[in-house]
């Protein structure tokens, strides 16, 4: 289901209001928050031959290096690990998620990735109809090296670090993030834009269009020739390809996710707000989102996720079940590792008892060394049927969500919904504007003087005079 919504909105710190808006399609192809005038050229040939060359592929300009026996060693090396790593597990997976209709070919909306590093692989294999690819992680984006420049021995340094980066990824189906810290501070591979164009280009995808950008103060895209170490801004990347399922866009967002972040940051909640609802996949994600240093993120995230897809490290089942999710689960969940013992679920555990749910053909997770791999697939209840269209006062907004005994409960039983990264509180429920016009004038007499009516129905949403 899709909403269209555009929004012009006067802020106010604490409280905000919502002046006036127009329609936007909340679920777009593509992501077009962005300022579009580029002073500068991108050479997408230089990102393109590059992406063949670390993938051990013939491409233009490199010819000579190619022929060397240490290019040919490397070549044979990363060929051998990909094609086992895509057999075993992106084709398995994509096979698997078919079968039990994990995988649909209509289901086109954003594919979120929080804690994913360069693991473009996985979420492709479980997600690979998605227009937009969002990935978020700490790590350093990098620069594409001029290996015009680059002698043998920092070739042959190159590709070393290049089969470094990826040691544990192949072995475990995660990077280790100490390592992966240690790896991209290396002076060739230095950030997860090298593993990124290896893993786009391993799917059987072409770069068309490679740019850098920072997000301004409004949650726009501004495209920069490249980011410079002082810019204090929310810095990212952003790779447009084509394959056999389409043209994409995939997005590199470097960013902490922790509510001190997210508070001094709230252009990044209108930013991961502008993608619409989102299918989410959390994989090997450290358990962050079951303590409370990252609560504001796991609130938009749980507001804007229409279909999760996670290992154990994600949402706790507990928060999955008390936000009106249907939860299935596959594979087996007997254990966590040592050092996560303290995020142990008796009730996950139970669950995976009660579904009789059975080994997976493929391996991903924490628990790959105990030959388990444990996958939670929640999807957002509706609880009931509505019938459109719907009208609604809708009084105030907030970045934050409100407590109850904030909220002025003499104007009736209050709601909201969440879009646009902000909580929009409404009253009413009525099948008229008429209806809904009387509520309108009470409410401006209070103190919403800039209280209006908001029409829903099922696919759009608008402001009413």
């Amino acid at each position: 289901m899709k909403k269209y919504f555009v929004f012009f909105i006067s802020i106010v710190f604490g409280f905000l209001f919502l002046s006036s808006c127009k329609e936007k399609n909340n679920n777009q192809n593509s992501h077009n928050n962005a300022d579009t005038s580029l002073k500068f050229t991108v050479d997408i040939k230089k990102y393109d031959n590059y992406a063949k060359f670390i993938c051990g592929i013939p491409c233009e300009n490199f010819e000579d290096f190619q022929q060397k026996d240490f290019y040919k060693n490397y070549a044979n090396s990363t060929a051998t690990n990909w094609n086992y790593f895509y057999v075993n597990q992106i084709l398995v997976i994509t096979n698997w998620a078919e079968k039990n209709e994990v995988l649909l070919s209509d289901d086109t909306i954003t594919a979120f990735y929080p804690f994913a590093g360069p693991d473009f692989s996985f979420v492709y294999a479980f997600y690979p109809y998605s227009n937009n690819y969002l990935l978020v992680g700490l790590e350093n984006i990098g620069q594409v090296p001029d290996l015009q420049n680059y002698t043998d021995i920092e070739i042959a340094e190159l590709l070393n670090s290049m089969t470094q980066s990826l040691v544990d990824f192949f072995a475990q189906g995660y990077f280790n993030t100490q390592n992966m810290k240690n790896n991209f501070r290396n002076n060739n591979v230095n950030g997860v834009i090298h593993p990124l164009l290896y893993f786009i280009y391993q799917t059987n995808h072409q770069i068309t269009d490679l740019k850098y950008f920072v997000i301004d103060d409004f949650g726009k895209i501004l495209y920069v020739q490249d980011h410079q170490t002082l810019d204090k801004r929310i810095k990212g990347v952003k790779i447009s390809i084509s394959g056999n399922k389409g043209k994409k866009d995939v997005y590199y967002l470097q960013v902490d996710l922790s509510d001190v972040n997210f508070l001094n940051h709230p252009e990044l909640v209108t930013f991961i707000s502008n993608f619409g609802n989102k299918n989410t996949f959390l994989k090997s994600a450290s358990y962050l989102l079951q303590e409370d240093k990252l609560s504001l993120f796991r609130e938009l995230l749980i507001n804007q996720s229409v279909k999760i897809l996670q290992d154990d490290s994600g949402f706790s089942y507990k928060f999955l079940k008390e936000n009106n999710f249907t939860i299935s689960v596959f594979g087996k969940y007997t254990r966590t590792l040592n050092l996560f013992q303290t995020y142990w679920q008796p009730d996950l555990k139970q669950e995976f008892d009660k579904q009789n749910s059975k080994k997976l053909p493929f391996r991903f997770g924490y628990n790959v060394p105990f030959d388990e791999t444990a996958i939670i697939y929640a999807q957002k209840n509706n609880s009931q049927e509505i019938i459109y269209p719907v009208y609604k006062v809708q009084f105030r907004m907030s970045w934050n969500k409100l407590p109850q005994d904030s909220l002025p409960l003499h104007l009736g039983e209050i709601d909201y919904y969440f879009d646009e990264g902000y909580y929009k509180y409404t009253v009413g429920n009525f099948s008229s504007k008429q209806e809904c016009e009387v509520l309108l004038e009470k409410v401006r007499q209070t103190e919403f003087k800039d209280a209006f009516i908001v029409e829903f129905d099922e696919i759009s949403r608008r402001t009413l005079e």
